[in-house]
């Protein structure tokens, strides 16, 4: 390949689209018939919103206090999710031209590989390389190369870079920094990358590229403002064998598909870790990769602070390996809450001043993401327990008619995310709208993303060296289950079943009995899904389950007895209160003792029982 200029011109490309005699590099996603659909059904969803928020913010549903706000700030996020998904992927575009001419650029593809990591699985991801249809070098970033690593390279054609024995690139803050990509990369940056090539793909090592991968990624930098491509992240290579690896993937689809390019068409798009590429020139007029863990969104940051583009590359396809067990999940979700508060409490302060003002609230929003998830999470898990604590409501309307003004915006949005499915507009685009596997990753990441959150608070306040954790890969996984990662599961489940068992007489907030016991009951399944499909899929048997696993498995008949116990007592008078409000279709029928009995005391209900809504008087 040649050296040449750093941009792209007509002579090296297609000509691009004017507008308005200005340039335009992208292209909406959205045309025609499917523009005009998805205007109709953002419409439908903004008025079913109107109305369940008309019928909430009513002032005759309004109580005294700060209760009723708490839940309505976590109703509000909800929305605010969906409105930013309707806005957002309404303005996608990906990019509109061809790649560079690859005789006019020098371009290179590197994969970082630690020591933990086995060159079995880079391997696959190198030999991916090798194979694409856009002329490159091949480099490998390996902390300590071994002599078959060595010899396998040679053999192919493969570059290597190392900071083995290089204390400058092991320090241990940022930049440059001790067992981190960062400091990985910036080796090869500063040694090979900025002075060798006009454009670098860097990749996981498990991130395997389809043969176009590299094409696709090269039609962004069309654009000499394009300063880094994204890419789909896409963790799925081994979900066929890990549950855990499904949850975030069926979570994440609509994000890595038409989410970014629409964040490329109103804000910028996000660099993921797993892969990525960038404009050489533009990184080392920032001054390199960014810092923590979550480098790639720092760097993101730095690149935008910098007065770079960025541009989502909707077919770049690369597949890596997601958490192979639950135990990964829960640390990778408990490191990158912590990195990106991290971020937003060291770092950000720095580039805030020279972001464009529409990515201040852009980014600042992102590093809170987090935050605000676990927020949520827990006002929602609190809100039912409080109440039956407490005896208290928090606004004064049924059941039964929040359910209904809730289903309208709620369908409305399953009919906006079924329909970018089935115009494959997910990444993957077997991306699931539903699975039990996405129903459950809430339920498993907020315990984990709230000690993140703490833990970087901390931090900031005290000071520390903070050391990551690299999820294994491949041969290097380790398939335990330490009980640390059950018990905060059983501790939530039983916050939700004693106080049911144990608070009787409930005036105002019976309904709440069996709300908590939901809530409950759905830790519990998180708590059974746990033990068993680790039993299953590492094919354990009983005896050995039994010897290793005792602790966990005994949590399962505890959790099963408190929630038995729970809705025996209080079921009905649960159910009773939920179905108040439905008139005469109410299908519970209560009967009282008669007075002086004593059985239970403040002349409550003893007896409850089914009757059909249509039945005769």
């Amino acid at each position: 390949m040649k050296s040449a200029p750093d941009t792209v011109t007509s002579e090296t490309s297609p000509k691009p689209r004017q507008e308005s005699g200005k340039t335009t590099y992208t292209k909406p996603l959205l045309q025609g018939r499917k523009r005009i659909k998805y205007h109709i059904l953002a419409i439908i969803w903004a008025l079913a919103a109107l109305w369940f928020w008309a019928w909430w913010l009513h002032p005759d549903h309004i109580l005294p206090g700060a209760r009723y706000w708490v839940v309505t700030f976590a109703l509000s996020w909800l929305f605010i999710l969906q409105i930013l998904l309707i806005v957002v992927s309404r303005r996608a575009v990906v990019p509109a031209l061809d790649p560079p001419n690859p005789d006019d650029v020098r371009v290179a593809m590197i994969v970082t590989k630690t020591p933990s990591e086995p060159f079995s699985l880079v391997r696959k991801t190198l030999e991916a390389m090798l194979a694409q249809t856009y002329p490159h070098d091949t480099w490998l970033a390996d902390e300590d190369p071994q002599p078959e690593t060595i010899a396998w390279c040679k053999a192919h054609g493969v570059k290597i870079s190392t900071r083995k024995d290089r204390p400058d690139y092991h320090r241990q803050s940022w930049p440059r920094r001790t067992r981190c990509k960062e400091g990985n990369l910036a080796y090869f940056y500063d040694h090979y990358g900025y002075d060798q090539y006009d454009f670098v793909s860097q990749f996981d090592a498990d991130h395997v590229p389809r043969p176009t991968y590299l094409e696709e990624i090269m039609r962004g930098f069309a654009d000499p403002e394009v300063g880094y491509v994204s890419a789909p992240s896409i963790c799925g290579a081994n979900a066929d064998e890990s549950w855990a690896a499904r949850t975030r993937l069926h979570t994440e689809a609509g994000f890595h598909g038409i989410f970014q390019c629409g964040y490329a068409g109103t804000l910028t798009p996000m660099c993921i870790g797993s892969h990525y590429a960038v404009r050489t020139k533009a990184l080392k007029q920032v001054g390199g990769l960014g810092p923590e863990l979550a480098e790639d969104h720092s760097t993101t940051m730095i690149m935008s602070a910098g007065g770079w583009k960025g541009v989502h590359a909707f077919d770049a396809i690369a597949m890596g390996d997601g958490p192979a067990t639950v135990s990964d999940l829960c640390t990778q979700e408990f490191q990158w809450s912590r990195s990106l508060v991290s971020l937003l409490l060291f770092h950000t302060p720095r580039y805030f001043q020279d972001l464009p003002r529409r990515l201040r609230y852009q980014f600042v929003l992102c590093q809170l993401l987090y935050p605000i998830i676990a927020g949520v999470m827990v006002v929602f898990y609190f809100v039912p327990i409080v109440a039956v604590l407490f005896d208290i409501r928090y606004a004064d309307v049924t059941y039964p008619q929040f359910i209904l003004h809730i289903t309208a915006p709620t369908l409305a949005m399953i009919a906006f995310s079924v329909s970018l499915k089935r115009d494959g507009f997910y990444r993957p685009k077997d991306g699931r709208v539903w699975s039990w596997e996405k129903a459950l990753f809430p339920a498993l990441q907020w315990p984990w993303v709230l000690w993140g959150c703490l833990m970087a608070v901390r931090d900031r306040v005290f000071g520390g060296f903070v050391d990551f954790r690299i999820t294994p890969k491949g041969e290097a996984v380790d398939i335990k289950l330490p009980l640390r990662v059950v018990l905060p599961y059983v501790g939530l489940a039983l916050g939700c079943f004693i106080p049911v068992i144990m608070v009787d007489f409930l005036q105002d907030a019976a309904g709440f009995y069996l709300l908590t016991f939901i809530s409950g009951f759905a830790y519990l399944v998180v708590v059974i899904v746990i033990v068993v499909r680790h039993i299953r899929d590492h094919q354990i048997g009983f005896g050995r389950a039994l010897r290793t696993l005792a602790p966990q498995m005994a949590m399962i008949p505890l959790l099963v007895t408190l929630a038995t116990a729970s809705l025996y007592l209080r079921g009905m008078d649960g159910l009773y209160a939920l179905s108040s409000g439905l008139g005469k279709y109410q299908f519970v029928k209560v009967q009282y003792v008669v007075s002086g009995a004593g059985l239970r005391g403040r002349g409550a209900p003893v007896h409850y029982q089914f009757v059909s809504p249509w039945q005769d008087e």
